[in-house]
């Protein structure tokens, strides 16, 4: 590798630190919004947003293993920039925890409720049947057997 190739893969300050604060703004104002959407109980509104999400968490991916493969990158950058990536990172955390809440609360209610449809349906197929759970008949209150007889020969 040249000292050229090295130097266009290396990521170089100033616009480096411009583009991983707005990067991480951005997929921590769309984690924000997947959190409201999930409150307002507009789940399936989510799923638009979902490419977004992903393109966005593969940039800010390869910007973070650029960074991790060339830390200097950030040398001499100016105090707004640091203190701006800084409060990005912190709010990018904030996001993350948030939506993480917000996703796994949406998951087990949708559960809560399904088992409770499920729990529901066993009952009355319960109340219905003449069986019991160990195979008897008459073993539900009331039961009664239905039988009609085909008497055509």
């Amino acid at each position: 590798m040249t000292a050229t190739q090295t130097a266009a893969t290396e990521p170089s300050g100033i616009d480096f630190a411009d583009s991983l604060i707005r990067v991480t703004e951005r997929l921590s104002s769309l984690m924000d919004n997947e959190v409201e959407l999930l409150r307002g109980e507009r789940a399936r509104d989510i799923k638009a947003l979902q490419a977004d999400k992903e393109s966005l968490t593969a940039v800010y991916q390869r910007l973070m293993s650029d960074l991790h493969g060339a830390p200097q990158a950030l040398n001499g950058i100016d105090e707004g920039r640091r203190t701006a990536l800084r409060r990005a990172a912190e709010r990018l955390e904030k996001s993350a925890m948030g939506n993480a809440v917000a996703l796994r609360t949406a998951v087990e209610a949708n559960h809560r409720l399904m088992e409770a449809i499920a729990d529901a349906i066993r009952s009355r197929s319960n109340e219905n049947s003449p069986y019991g759970a160990n195979g008897q008949f008459g073993a539900a209150p009331n039961a009664s057997l239905n039988v009609s007889v085909n008497q055509t020969l």
